[in-house]
């Protein structure tokens, strides 16, 4: 799938998350929670060094077949983490991808990641 058959996501929400397509205006958030190294011990990233490093990370899923939302809090609308699915391709009438997620440490195990994958409602 091409990047300019890109499929129009709105933005989604869960009972306790706002998810937004990532873009560079989040690029100061995505570095903040992607220079933590405990973020990144089991992807496929180093931790960010600088700004650039982030800027890098949401080029990437800007310019890849996927989609990557930025996860906020609804009550204080701060920054806790990322979801969504890269190398998206059509096979056949489905779609198949890569799924990705994480969490900022003051957001883990309180069922966030739950509630995003398995309870996004359409804004």
């Amino acid at each position: 799938m091409s990047n300019n058959q890109k499929i129009e996501f709105p933005s989604l929400e869960t009972e306790r998350l706002n998810l937004r397509i990532l873009t560079l205006q989040d690029t100061e958030e995505v570095f903040k929670h992607f220079s933590d190294e405990d973020i990144t011990r089991f992807m496929d990233i180093e931790p960010c060094m600088d700004i650039k490093d982030a800027e890098e990370i949401i080029r990437f899923h800007i310019e890849d077949s996927g989609y990557r939302w930025g996860l906020y809090d609804k009550m204080n609308d701060d920054f806790s983490g990322t979801c969504g699915f890269h190398c998206l391709r059509r096979t056949n009438n489905d779609f198949i991808a890569e799924v990705g997620f994480d969490l900022s440490k003051p957001y883990w195990g309180k069922g966030l990641m739950s509630e995003v994958l398995t309870e996004p409602k359409w804004d």
